[in-house]
């Protein structure tokens, strides 16, 4: 009888284990998903920035310092809308893995 329960609980122990361990491999591939996302958006943002840094030096003459600030603040973000780059082919595989993997976060 004692040994039906300790063989019960180590089941179930074994269970819960693969269970948490499928979730972290599941985390980590959705990090690195991510990342892979953000690395391509970034990509994708550097034009912008860059026409952005051009304004501001010689549209509105600030220094080369403020307008290098002002240039990598910018994200994409719009008025009304969503940020710009997350229909890249690496950023809906990300989406995509999130969806499919139940993934928080």
């Amino acid at each position: 009888m004692l040994r039906d329960k300790l063989l019960v609980l180590l089941v179930l122990m074994s269970s819960i284990c693969n269970a948490v361990a499928a979730g972290d491999q599941a985390q980590s591939e959705q990090a690195a998903l991510d990342a892979d996302c953000e690395a391509a958006r970034q990509t994708a943002l550097a034009p912008k920035r860059s026409e952005i840094y051009q304004e501001c030096v010689d549209k509105f003459k600030k220094s080369a310092e403020f307008c290098e600030q002002d240039a990598a603040g910018y994200n994409g973000n719009r008025v009304n809308g969503s940020p710009l780059f997350y229909d890249l082919p690496e950023c809906e595989a990300a989406f995509e893995y999130r969806n499919a993997h139940n993934v928080t976060g």
